[in-house]
């Protein structure tokens, strides 16, 4: 960014007077955060896993619109697929669903 921001400089994108002074003043925290960045320890990447207290339930319930639940849906990679009630062999990739389904298959 700081890179970004010296290019746009120099194309004289920020020749006025607040632009200068934004200019500075963006460009001595991109470079206080880069040297607080480069002072911390270097470590392995991976995954942490910290809980958040809030179930899916809790997030099913407490989102504000349909659009929210389907973004929820979409993050565990649920599909729902539709069949019309009267037709009796349901297929989806090889799997058998409705009533000649094998109950015990399931299991």
């Amino acid at each position: 960014m700081r890179e970004r921001l010296r290019a746009d400089r120099e194309a004289g994108l920020y020749d006025a007077a607040d632009d200068a002074a934004w200019f500075r003043e963006r460009y001595g925290t991109l470079s206080s955060e880069l040297a607080s960045l480069e002072r911390e320890p270097q470590r392995a990447p991976g995954m942490i896993r910290r809980p958040t207290g809030e179930t899916v339930a809790d997030r099913w319930r407490n989102a504000p619109d349909v659009q929210a639940r389907k973004e929820i849906l979409m993050d565990y990679r649920v599909r729902v697929t539709l069949f019309p009630v009267s037709h009796p062999v349901r297929h989806v990739a090889g799997v058998m669903h409705g009533p000649d389904r094998d109950p015990d298959a399931a299991r």
